[in-house]
């Protein structure tokens, strides 16, 4: 969207973007605008209000945007998409679980079918194209606003307890291909990035390295909250995270964990959930084998990243992951397939791993001796080497 200096143009737009007079919307009328940009809020903001709807407010993505509609309760709310922008699907998704009744359009700059589906599919009542026409605008929310003006709202949980975060699963077939560094650095990468809170939770409580590989000395972990707390909150969840970073909190796996059988499925599903309350992101990092534990964390995450190697076990096991995703109802649309060159294989292509596991990649982070000497300093490369291939990667 082209940033225009709205401060010399008041409370309307040039003449030749002024709607049809004879189509005014209701001044009662309101709507959310929610969008990651603030230069492109205030475009739509003018241009929704030129059409003679009130501005109820302006969002973020995320936590932000959910708490807003349960605070300003607007009739339409309207939503931007970048394209390949997970984090705005997620968005889409969690307002219409939030606000079921409250439509929401979607627009972006890129008028993909992949893009238009994905955002259909997360609960859009229309997809509109930028640049914003105002009869465009005007005729889509009145014709969305005609099939939802029957729905009664009703007064929901409140805010905090619809606010959710995002949550990713870092898993992979096997051991050994780096699904704990990534896990690290994409946690680090998500606030550096964002700016938003991010928890880091270790779900590998046998073996789990999180804290390890982060320099934490946690007397108390993921074990000691399944045993000790009847019933998992995000009160009772946050004494037992361990601050690494300012916005970035870690429940770790402690060094001795004799009772890691200690938990199960309900506990993860619910220790995660808890903290998708209080943060933006939740990043699991889960262990090498499939376990129902795994399966736990595949189910409850908005996205999952299934790592693999360009090693041929490596890719033959990521194949049979997948088939155990469908078998587990896993939707195909929430796994992304992330390819660590720890070892720089010259004979392997990321087409080649495509074609072999049935699903493209989504990203493919290159080989950088800095990610061993960063793992053996217990440090994470995106802090010690930002400007690494394998840290570039990680921020994009």
């Amino acid at each position: 969207m082209t940033v225009v200096d709205f401060s010399r143009l008041g409370r309307t737009l040039p003449s030749g973007n002024q709607p049809p007079a004879s189509q005014p919307a209701p001044r009662s009328m309101t709507a959310l605008i929610v969008d990651q940009d603030p230069d492109s809020r205030l475009e739509t903001a003018r241009l929704v209000q030129s059409v003679g709807f009130s501005v109820a407010g302006e969002a973020a993505y995320g936590t932000e945007a959910v708490v807003s509609v349960a605070d300003a309760r607007p009739d339409v709310i309207f939503l931007a998409i970048t394209s390949a922008s997970m984090r705005a699907i997620s968005t889409l998704e969690a307002l219409r679980e939030s606000a079921p009744d409250v439509p929401v359009l979607a627009y972006s700059a890129a008028a993909e079918p992949e893009l238009m589906r994905q955002a259909m599919r997360a609960g859009a009542r229309d997809f509109l194209t930028l640049p914003l026409r105002p009869e465009v605008l005007l005729e889509a929310v009145q014709s969305v606003l005609a099939q939802e003006r029957h729905a009664d709202r009703g007064d929901g949980d409140g805010p905090a307890a619809r606010a959710r975060g995002t949550i990713i699963t870092v898993a992979g077939a096997k051991g050994g291909i780096g699904k704990t560094t990534l896990a690290i650095n994409l946690a680090l990468a998500l606030r550096t990035v964002t700016g938003q809170d991010v928890a880091l939770v270790d779900s590998d409580a046998q073996f789990g390295d999180v804290g390890v590989m982060l320099d934490l000395n946690a007397e108390r972990g993921i074990a000691d909250l399944a045993r000790e707390e009847r019933a998992i909150d995000r009160r009772t969840v946050t004494p037992y995270l361990e601050r690494y970073r300012p916005g970035v909190d870690v429940l770790p796996v402690t060094a001795q964990p004799d009772d890691w059988r200690v938990v199960e499925p309900a506990h993860l599903r619910a220790i995660v959930g808890a903290l998708a309350e209080t943060h933006e992101f939740v990043v699991m990092d889960t262990p090498g084998v499939m376990t129902e534990l795994v399966q736990a964390a595949l189910q409850a995450a908005s996205v999952v990243l299934l790592v693999t190697t360009l090693d041929i076990s490596s890719i033959k096991d990521t194949k049979t992951a997948l088939r155990m995703f469908e078998a587990w109802g896993l939707p195909a649309n929430r796994v992304r397939v992330v390819i660590n060159d720890a070892n720089r294989s010259p004979r392997i292509s990321a087409r080649d791993v495509a074609e072999a596991v049935g699903m493209e990649v989504s990203l493919h982070l290159q080989h950088a001796p800095q990610v061993g000497l960063a793992v053996q300093a217990g440090a994470a490369v995106v802090e010690s080497q930002p400007d690494c291939e394998f840290s570039l990667g990680m921020m994009e």
